[in-house]
């Protein structure tokens, strides 16, 4: 009971410093924390640190796809504030009144201020000091992670110069909220790293999948340096990840049937059909949350709960025999939000189609190193994309990939991995394949939809959009901006 009280105070800390906008508000003052318990407590609320709220993850890719058709006859299926995001808006971005992604982050990021802050000052175990030390430093790392790939410019030595991110490092309200460079950023977080990796615990606690370990820093820094184009670290992190003892791919073939669904259209019934992870949700156990992938838990998390898979990404998987596809791309799963005409997708993992896995797990480990040998023109990179595919094909009818030379196997690496994590990292990909020295990934995104203004859809006035380079980066609000009185400055547009 003492640990559950602990740790209600520190959730209401930070809930009233995420609610009073955490970059322009004083925090609470923390006379209540005094052991290194109730600290411990606060990093083990997974709801605080593993759901992602990320509209442009959902929208702004070309794995999403709203057809005019779709809108039109739908017109209350999709608010104008998600229409957004698909269309790469600017000015219609920047007016929300909020941004749960960056509001989010940095609630995160204020939580690890929080524990650094007191870590050294409470009394209790230095076993737990350590360990809770290293969950901070590395929440904080995530978080700026996520927004540095959002809402700066991709990595690139061209762009080191270029605004970065607010680095907040303190629960100060008058600690500066001007933009550090991206290098500094990018530095930032690999400090950040570097403390996390000095206490954290070797492996993955099954239970405890979103606590800080060696594994879990070495599987961020297989992505962090994919992203930054050193591939031989990539490389040599991703080997110490997939070293884990408690990390697994999980067999498709093992997942068993979930909750069906029945709707009436027209004079017929239709059922939707659905894996078991489809109702793992808060209420049943929190399943979700200890899948046996994850290195450490993070969600792309979409209150809308409808991920609307392209035709172009339902055109990679082969609808025979790719588990991912019979089992998450729902046919029809639009009656779920009402909409049976036209009859539209329904990508769905987790939680009734709310969470996709972000997190660190063995897939996205597998795909960088297989990346990683493919760029370096290594065909055993399809060795590494076979142990997946093994495991999510329908027993008897899997077939390994083969590739004829480098170029065949970046381009069927980087196919697996949008078939594997679509909607999480192809925002992510789309900017740094940007910027990289290989054009022939380049991804260039377009919508032929309808003019979107700032509160309206005009059906009558179809319009062509395609996403620039300007707009690889995420418009801050104007809210937030004012909120900083001058010292936050917007992206360039």
């Amino acid at each position: 009971m003492k640990l559950l009280q602990s740790s209600f105070i520190l959730m209401a800390v930070i809930s009233l410093a995420g609610c009073k906008k955490y970059l322009s508000e004083e925090p609470t003052k923390q006379t209540s924390i005094q052991t290194v318990d109730q600290l411990e407590a606060l990093v083990n609320n997974a709801g605080i640190f593993s759901d992602e709220n990320n509209a442009t993850a959902a929208y702004s890719t070309d794995d999403c796809e709203i057809t005019k058709e779709l809108f039109s006859k739908n017109p209350d299926a999709f608010g104008n504030d998600l229409l957004q995001y698909y269309v790469f808006g600017v000015e219609g971005v920047a007016n929300q009144s909020s941004d749960q992604l960056w509001s989010g982050e940095y609630e995160k990021i204020f939580a690890a201020n929080l524990i650094l802050e007191n870590i050294d000052k409470v009394k209790g175990s230095d076993a737990i000091r350590n360990r809770v030390k290293a969950d901070a430093h590395f929440i904080r790392a995530y978080s700026n992670w996520v927004l540095v790939n959002n809402y700066c410019a991709p990595y690139s030595p061209a762009n080191l110069g270029s605004m970065g991110l607010p680095l907040k490092k303190t629960v100060d309200y008058e600690e500066s909220g001007k933009r550090a460079t991206l290098g500094e950023t990018y530095d930032f977080i690999l400090s950040d790293i570097a403390e996390a990796q000095k206490t954290a615990p070797d492996d993955v606690a099954s239970r405890l999948t979103w606590r800080a370990s060696q594994k879990a820093i070495s599987a961020f820094l297989s992505r962090f340096y994919l992203f930054i184009g050193d591939y031989d670290k990539s490389l040599a992190e991703a080997d110490k990840a997939l070293a884990s003892a408690s990390r697994k791919l999980v067999d498709y073939n093992t997942l068993a049937a979930g909750n069906p669904e029945t709707y009436p259209v027209g004079n017929s019934i239709v059922t939707l059909n659905y894996l078991e992870t489809n109702d793992w949700n808060s209420y049943n156990g929190s399943k979700y949350l200890y899948w046996d992938e994850s290195y450490y838990t993070r969600y792309v998390y979409n209150p809308n709960q409808w991920y609307v898979p392209s035709a172009a990404l339902l055109a990679l998987y082969d609808k025979q025999s790719d588990l991912r596809y019979k089992g998450f791309m729902i046919p029809n799963g639009g009656l779920r939000m009402s909409v049976s005409d036209p009859a539209t997708f329904r990508y769905t993992v987790f939680y009734d189609g709310a969470n996709l896995p972000e997190g660190l797990t063995v897939a996205e480990v597998l795909l960088n190193k297989a990346e990683v040998l493919a760029r370096k023109g290594d065909l055993t990179a399809m060795d590494a994309v076979n142990r997946i595919r093994m495991k999510r094909m329908v027993t008897g009818q899997y077939t390994p990939l083969t590739a004829a030379g480098r170029d065949d196997a970046i381009r069927k690496v980087l196919e697996e991995r949008r078939r594997e994590l679509p909607f999480v990292m192809r925002w992510y990909d789309i900017r740094r394949f940007s910027v990289n020295d290989y054009p022939g990934d380049d991804i260039a995104v377009t919508r032929d939809f309808f003019n979107v203004g700032t509160a309206s859809v005009d059906v009558n006035s179809p319009k062509t959009y395609t996403l620039n380079a300007k707009r690889y980066l995420v418009p801050i609000t104007n809210l937030d901006i004012r909120a900083s009185k001058g010292q936050l400055v917007q992206n360039p547009y």
